[in-house]
């Protein structure tokens, strides 16, 4: 496997060892030695947790600039839903799409038809899957990653249906091609995004294969663009700019938005990393025997809450909500745009997706057997109080990170006094740098 990219960065000049981050990582990937925070790689599910809790904001997000846009000749916005409900109530759609124009953009994509595309193939697919159910939804990256780490035994439960914003990005790619006479790969394909996790989902997809989009802007690094131009006005070529903008893109930026055309009775949405833990741990456990396919957003709230956004959840959710019931259904032409590009697109993932490796859990069967039972030795020896100060977030992953030759044993202060004057050393010299 190629070396693991993560949709952010952590600065260790700024990091002060607080372990904010290291508690709230839902994987245990973060671990803090000598005073700084460290990450492994390959647990990490970029949910983007440790960078809302980091008191120093020593962790940041990595997203593109618009300086490397220049080296393509067009470029095009395919703005996530959830951009659209950070403005004021007054602020349409449209108004929005052509602020996208004045920062650079040459054009907007707006992607109803991709969604409801995958919606149908989503239905589909549900209703003719052999089992087991229930069936994941994969539209979120935190969640397809926290499977392939976490829950091995359920990636074949992961729907084999690509995201809308990847149909979107191949579709564009192709009708601009072929109205400007330029090749695909001078196109930029831009997602903004409202989360972290996307940003990555593009660098380096979960299935490993090349994504369509070729990169991400964060809705937080260019809302007071937009804004501004909002508030100043707009060039007259832009201000004429016209869109076809549909309630059907707007249902896909919160819960429920693969909602209407599934079953309600065997569909259920989640959002927010603990409740969906809960229920993946049912899912082990066989408890979750009448749901065909869950809706999984890691973000409380779904896409308007992503750690990217802006605006607050609750007024963002408001807005999402009137754009939906007051924009414009689908009209005839709309149809016929879906019915002809149902019947000829393969809306599957390019390739399947794969449990990630572990360090400990690779190599020979002997060796994890060995190591397993190594941890479980170290574990006696330690006193389950979880306190963090060895540098991991619980007694078990000290014990696992021993096993793994991550670690000393020596790192937990009960076994180890000196350990108590070092971290002391550590802290004070802290506070000394403000």
């Amino acid at each position: 496997m190629s070396e693991l990219k993560h949709g952010f960065r952590i600065n260790t000049e700024m990091c002060q060892g607080r372990m904010h981050c290291m508690r709230a990582c839902p994987t245990r990937a973060i671990r803090v030695k000598n005073g700084k925070a460290h990450l492994i790689s390959e647990l990490c599910i970029d949910c983007g947790l440790c960078l809302t809790v980091c008191p120093t904001g020593a962790i940041a997000a990595t997203t593109l600039t618009f300086a490397e846009l220049d080296r393509f000749k067009f470029k095009v916005a395919v703005a996530s839903p959830a951009l659209f409900a950070q403005f004021g109530m007054s602020d349409t759609p449209e108004s929005v799409g052509r602020a996208l124009l004045e920062l650079g953009f040459d054009a907007v994509w707006e992607y109803s038809v991709d969604i409801e595309l995958i919606d149908r193939a989503i239905a589909a697919c549900v209703k003719k899957w052999p089992g087991p159910f229930p069936l994941i939804s994969n539209s979120c990256p935190v969640v397809v990653r926290l499977v392939q780490v976490a829950y091995p035994s359920m990636v074949e439960q992961l729907i084999p249906v690509d995201a809308p914003r990847e149909i979107a990005a191949r579709e564009l790619k192709r009708r601009y091609s072929q109205e400007l006479g330029i090749a695909a790969e001078d196109i930029a394909a831009i997602y903004i995004t409202p989360c972290l996790a996307k940003t990555i989902s593009i660098l380096q997809p979960a299935e490993e294969e090349k994504s369509h989009l070729d990169g991400a802007v964060g809705i937080s690094q260019i809302y007071n663009d937009i804004l501004y131009k909002l508030r100043t006005g707009l060039t007259r070529e832009n201000a004429s700019r016209k869109f076809s903008f549909s309630g059907e893109m707007f249902h896909w930026g919160a819960p429920e938005g693969e909602f209407p055309s599934l079953s309600r009775e065997h569909y259920l949405p989640l959002t927010g990393l603990t409740d969906i833990i809960k229920v993946f741990d049912d899912i082990e456990k066989g408890k979750l025997r009448n749901i065909e396919f869950l809706e999984c957003h890691a973000c409380q709230g779904g896409c308007v809450g992503g750690n990217l956004t802006v605006e607050n959840l609750y007024v963002a959710r408001s807005k999402n909500l009137r754009l939906v019931a007051n924009m414009p259904r689908s009209v005839s032409k709309f149809e016929e745009e879906v019915q002809r590009r149902y019947a000829i697109e393969d809306f599957s993932l390019r390739r399947s997706l794969k449990p990630r490796k572990i360090e400990g859990e690779t190599g020979d069967l002997r060796g994890r057997v060995l190591r397993r039972k190594k941890a479980e030795e170290l574990l006696k020896a330690l006193p389950m109080l979880n306190c963090g100060l060895c540098g991991a977030p619980t007694c078990k992953s000290h014990a696992e990170d021993v096993a793994a030759s991550r670690a000393e044993i020596g790192d937990c202060i009960f076994l180890s006094p000196d350990r108590i004057v070092h971290l002391r050393a550590l802290y004070l010299d802290h506070q000394d740098t403000k």
